[in-house]
């Protein structure tokens, strides 16, 4: 079968967790044979994917990207990231488990020495128009890019004694390996629906902060849910406008930063990670008996 997950335009380390932490759960397991689709970390949950495919559902989500997929008897469903993605497709609430990102805790947890007090993982999307790096500079955090190699990131998170986040998958991993983490309101809205479905299935109480955004881009954003395209003006007076708040915005966004270090992080409890674990766990083990070879 085919291992599949999201590729964006950018690498991003939710999504590339799928190539080194899946090999690791089910050894010897894929191919290039898309007859079969496994899908796995991420919100891949919708009618995409090839309709003579059979779909193989491990630990994946809906992401409230688009219309919820229409089920029929090529989808198998072994277990879901949570109990909003079971509601939306009127799944069993007994399939729900986790991200299949919480198996770093069984897989890909080492000792690291402690170097950072506290670290900052934007969403990828917000790099990209964001000055995260001068803000992170600016309030003395570490800076982990979810467009790095996924063992960097791995590393750097465990390397932090608590890592503020606005990558879902940074706050997934994080308290798989026992990170505190402070959640940041995601700037973008179609981005939220999929932290309350993950964090369900672990019992946390999600409370996500807002932060100030380190340039107009993401502040347009964060106020219309709409790409700040208007930006890309040619008019000259505009652009001086733009240049003057985007050298602003990083103070401001740094300030934000310095406050949310000083919010309680969250960890959910051991209890529930090893719940999570052990359902996700369970339906490896089954799958594995069903495509024995």
């Amino acid at each position: 079968m085919k291992l599949y997950y999201y590729q964006s335009t950018a690498p991003n380390f939710g999504d590339d967790l799928n190539n080194a932490l899946m090999p690791k759960v089910f050894p010897c397991f894929f191919d290039e044979d898309d007859v079969i689709l496994f899908l796995a970390i991420g919100s891949v949950l919708f009618d995409h994917h090839p309709r003579q495919a059979m779909k193989v559902v491990f630990g994946s989500g809906f992401g409230q990207y688009t219309a919820a997929p229409r089920l029929d008897e090529r989808w198998k469903f072994y277990c879901v990231r949570g109990p909003l993605t079971a509601q939306a497709l009127g799944l069993d609430e007994r399939l729900v488990a986790a991200d299949a990102a919480v198996l770093v805790n069984r897989h890909m947890k080492r000792e690291v020495p402690k170097r950072f007090k506290f670290s900052y993982i934007p969403h990828w999307q917000s790099l990209l128009n964001g000055n995260w790096p001068r803000a992170c500079e600016l309030a003395d955090v570490e800076l982990i890019d979810p467009r790095w190699p996924v063992d960097r990131v791995l590393e750097m998170i465990q390397a932090s004694n608590t890592v503020i986040t606005e990558a879902m998958h940074g706050a997934i991993v994080a308290d798989a390996l026992r990170v505190p983490w402070v959640p940041v309101l995601p700037f973008h809205r179609s981005h939220r629906f999929k932290w309350s479905d993950w964090a369900g299935a672990l019992e946390i109480n999600l409370r996500p902060y807002p932060t100030f955004p380190a340039t107009l881009h993401d502040l347009w954003v964060s106020k219309t849910g709409r790409d700040g395209n208007w930006m890309s003006s040619k008019n000259r007076l505009i652009q001086l406008a733009v240049g003057a708040a985007n050298d602003t915005l990083p103070y401001a966004a740094a300030r934000g930063l310095r406050r949310l270090s000083e919010m309680e992080p969250v960890l959910s409890s051991d209890i529930a990670l090893a719940r999570a674990v052990s359902k996700l766990e369970e339906a490896a083990d089954q799958i594995r008996r069903d495509f024995a070879r």
